[in-house]
């Protein structure tokens, strides 16, 4: 696995996030797949509950007028055999009339799964952060 195949991966992701297109999101999961965001860890157990729950993040996004989503710089790394990092930088959310409606970054936990719909890799877990959180030391 190569860094090409990941930003494939999340590309294909991102492209179906800014189609709305529920059930291709949820296809780039594994099931179970794992939410954490500042309100709380969701686990979703099937694509369909992953859909379902995709479909709620959306309709406070698309009431403030959500019209697409840009991404940054993908930094990707190794963890193990089979699994991966993916910190996704720089995440710019649109309103319909190209105003900026926020900017978040994701780490996306991968691995590798040969039934994945894109390069070969599952996305297992995707985690919010606030932009700049790597500069904020405990």
């Amino acid at each position: 696995m190569n860094a090409t195949a990941i930003q494939l991966a999340i590309d294909s992701y991102i492209a179906a996030w800014n189609a709305q297109d529920f059930e291709r999101m949820a296809a780039h999961f594994t099931e179970p797949a794992v939410f954490v965001m500042p309100s709380g860890t969701t686990v979703l157990p099937t694509r369909t509950a992953l859909a379902e729950f995709l479909r709620t993040i959306f309709v406070p996004l698309n009431a403030r007028g959500f019209g697409h989503t840009r991404i940054g710089a993908i930094s990707s790394r190794a963890l193990a055999d089979g699994l991966y990092l993916a910190e996704v930088d720089d995440i710019r959310r649109y309103r319909r009339d190209g105003s900026l409606l926020e900017t978040l970054e994701v780490q996306y936990a991968l691995r590798r799964d040969p039934a994945a719909l894109t390069a070969g890799l599952s996305i297992a877990m995707a985690l919010w952060c606030d932009p700049g959180w790597r500069h904020r030391l405990l």
